[in-house]
């Protein structure tokens, strides 16, 4: 499925060097570190922000290295949710497909929600609304880049098991960056410890 072949980032100092990443359809990855190691990077250059030093991504066996993110067919989900406050709803989730929008809120737990403007929205719902977007536009791999953590307890473990489930239910692999070890444990099939690689 998604194959990262000697991977190699440095920013002054090395962040990963000869990186090997190997995701299977269905499968749920947890990268772990403290902040400063590199996750959010590697996010980066797998979805296609940022170029790598070295190595290659090969996406079901096609290498996608240089292609733009926007044509790699890999969703990202942010630490804050990235919507348009002066569209509804339903206006963030035409940005990805003008199709299916309330199909994909029942989906992520917000039926009848299209109407509703961007700032009545809860944290988690907003985070929600992002995650049915990102999966409106029916990514290969969709990449979280600490989606749960300015939750509060309830609420955040809720959402992990909700956004597990749902993943798992599509057979759409995905890789989490965190620095909260319970967090991965409860999202992820394994984890990878970035800063002791």
């Amino acid at each position: 499925m998604l194959s990262c072949l000697n991977l190699s980032k440095k920013y002054g100092k090395i962040l990963f060097n000869e990186l090997n990443i190997n995701l299977e359809k269905g499968e749920i990855l947890a990268i772990i570190g403290p902040s400063g190691c590199g996750k959010t990077t590697l996010l980066r250059c797998i979805c296609g922000l940022e170029e790598l030093d070295s190595g290659k991504i090969l996406l079901n066996g096609d290498d996608i290295t240089k292609i733009p993110a926007e044509e790699r067919g890999i969703g990202l989900l942010f630490q804050k949710p990235v919507l348009y406050p002066h569209l509804t709803v339903s206006g963030n989730l035409s940005l990805a497909s003008f199709n299916n929008h309330d199909k994909a809120l029942v989906e992520v737990g917000l039926p009848n929600f299209e109407d509703r403007d961007v700032d009545t929205l809860s944290g988690g719902e907003g985070q929600r609304v992002a995650l049915a977007r990102a999966l409106l536009a029916n990514p290969n791999v969709l990449l979280l880049d600490e989606p749960f953590s300015a939750l509060d307890l309830d609420m955040s473990i809720k959402l992990i098991n909700d956004v597990r489930a749902l993943l798992k239910d599509r057979s759409c692999p995905a890789i989490l960056v965190t620095h909260n070890i319970e967090e991965a444990k409860l999202f992820s099939d394994r984890m990878i410890d970035l800063s002791k690689i």
